[in-house]
C-alpha cells in the first residue's frame, strides 16, 4: 500500500461530486406536473437525484480513507487537526449558506401549523448552528432543509479518528466483509418499517422492535446513514491496497458505463422514485461499484470527469448543494409575484445562476476561508494532501 504523500489526485471523483450535486439540484428544482414537462422517463430519472447524497456519503468515506489513513497504524497527523480542517472546509460556506437562509427560515416559522414557540426555534437554530439538526425530526420548520447532510457529516468527522484507524488495522478481507455486512445492516431500518407496516395491530416486544428500528431512518438520520460511511472507508482502505490493477482501462470503462447505464435505465423505468430500501438495498452497492471503478481510471480522463473544468465545478459542488434550494426559492417568490414564468422553464434558467454562485462562493469564500482557519494554527505534521473531495458537495478534505 502505498503512503499517503505517494497517493495521486483522484480528479475525477470530484468531477463527479459536480454530477451528483447536479442531481440533488434536479429534484428540488424539477415538477413534474408542472409545464413544460419532461418526457416521463427522464423525469422518473430527475425525480431520484435525491439518491446521489448515499454516493455522496459512500465516497466521504473513501476520500477520507485515501488522505488521511496509514496502512496498518493509523490516522496521519492529530485528531485535533482533523476536526480543524474538517471545520476549515465546512462551516464558512455552511454559514454563509444559513444567512441566504434566515428570510425563508423565518417565513417558515411563521407559517409553521401548529405554530412554532420561541422555545421550538431556539432549538431547532441551536441544532441547526452545532450541525445537530439530523437527530432532529425534520417536518417542522427547517433552517436550509439541505443542511441535514451536514449533520451526518459532523457525526462521521466525530466518529472517523476512532473507527478510521482500527480499519486500517485490518486485512482486506475483513474489510470486504465489513463492508458488505454494513451494506446488510444500512437495509434493516427499511426492512423492519415495512414489516412494522403490514403488521399495524400487532403488539408485544417483537412488533415493538420493528417499529423501533424503522425508526431509526427517520429519526436518527446520521445514525442510518453511518453504513454509506462505513462501507466508504473500506473501500477506500482495499483501493489503496492494490498494487496493480487486473483490468485495462478500457474493461473498467466499460464496466462504468455498463452500471451508470443500467442505473439510469431502471430508474426512468421505476413506476415510483426509488423507496428507501431500494435504495439501500441496489443503489448503494452500485454507487460503490461506480466509485471503485472511476478511482481506478477510466479513458478520457475519466470520460470528462477529470478535466479541469469538470474539477473546478466538482470543487464548488459543495455551495452549489448549500445554496441552491434557497436561491430556487427566492426565485419562485419573484416569479409568483411579478414574473409568471412556467416553473419548469424558471428552474431552466435559475440552474445555471446557482452553479455560477456556487463557484463564486468556492473561489470567494470556501477556498480563502480554509487557507485562513488552517493558518491560525498549523498542526506539528504537514496536512495531508487533498487529492479530491468528498461530502455531499458535502465537505471535502
Amino acid at each position: 500500500m502505498s503512503t499517503i504523500s505517494e497517493r495521486p489526485a483522484l480528479p475525477a471523483l470530484t468531477g463527479l461530486r459536480f454530477l451528483a450535486a447536479m442531481g440533488v439540484l434536479g429534484y428540488h428544482f424539477y415538477c413534474a406536473p408542472c409545464s413544460p414537462a419532461l418526457p416521463e422517463g427522464l423525469g422518473r430519472l430527475i425525480g431520484a437525484g435525491f439518491s446521489t447524497v448515499s454516493l455522496f456519503f459512500i465516497l466521504s468515506g473513501f476520500i477520507l480513507a485515501y488522505t488521511y489513513l496509514e496502512d496498518g497504524s493509523g490516522m496521519r497527523g492529530t485528531w485535533t487537526a482533523f476536526w480543524r480542517a474538517r471545520f476549515a472546509r465546512l462551516y464558512p460556506v455552511y454559514l454563509v449558506s444559513l444567512l441566504l437562509d434566515v428570510p425563508l427560515f423565518l417565513r417558515a416559522i411563521h407559517q409553521a401549523s401548529p405554530p412554532a414557540g420561541l422555545g421550538e426555534v431556539l432549538r431547532i437554530s441551536g441544532a441547526t448552528l452545532t450541525l445537530t439538526q439530523g437527530w432532529l425530526t425534520l417536518h417542522r420548520p427547517t433552517w436550509n432543509i439541505v443542511a441535514w447532510t451536514l449533520s451526518v457529516e459532523a457525526f462521521f468527522y466525530l466518529l472517523f479518528p476512532l473507527v478510521g484507524p482500527w480499519l486500517a488495522r485490518r486485512g482486506s478481507r475483513v474489510l470486504v466483509a465489513l463492508a458488505a455486512g454494513a451494506w446488510l445492516l444500512g437495509t434493516t431500518p427499511m426492512l423492519a418499517a415495512e414489516a412494522a407496516a403490514r403488521l399495524p395491530d400487532a403488539h408485544g416486544m417483537f412488533a415493538t422492535l420493528l417499529r423501533g428500528w424503522g425508526l431509526i431512518s427517520t429519526e436518527a438520520i446520521p445514525l442510518a446513514r453511518l453504513p454509506e460511511f462505513i462501507i466508504g472507508l473500506c473501500l477506500g482502505l482495499v483501493f489503496c491496497r492494490r498494487e496493480h490493477l487486473a483490468t485495462r482501462a478500457w474493461a473498467r470503462t466499460a464496466g462504468f458505463v455498463l452500471i451508470a447505464g443500467g442505473l439510469a435505465a431502471g430508474l426512468m423505468r421505476l413506476p415510483e422514485s426509488p423507496s428507501p430500501l431500494v435504495q439501500s438495498a441496489v443503489l448503494v452497492p452500485l454507487f460503490t461499484a461506480s466509485i471503485y471503478l472511476l478511482a481506478s481510471g477510466l479513458v478520457g480522463r475519466g470520460l470528462g470527469l477529470g478535466t479541469r473544468g469538470m474539477v473546478l465545478l466538482g470543487g464548488a459542488s459543495y455551495a452549489l448543494y448549500m445554496t441552491h434550494g434557497s436561491l430556487m426559492n427566492y426565485a419562485l417568490a419573484l416569479n409568483t409575484r411579478t414574473l409568471g414564468i412556467a416553473h419548469n422553464v424558471l428552474a431552466l434558467l435559475v440552474a445555471p445562476v446557482a452553479v455560477g454562485v456556487s463557484v463564486v462562493l468556492f473561489r470567494r469564500v470556501e477556498e480563502p476561508m480554509r487557507h485562513r482557519l488552517r493558518a491560525l494554527r498549523r498542526p506539528r505534521a504537514a496536512p495531508a494532501p487533498e487529492p479530491a473531495e468528498p461530502g455531499p458537495g458535502v465537505a471535502g478534505s
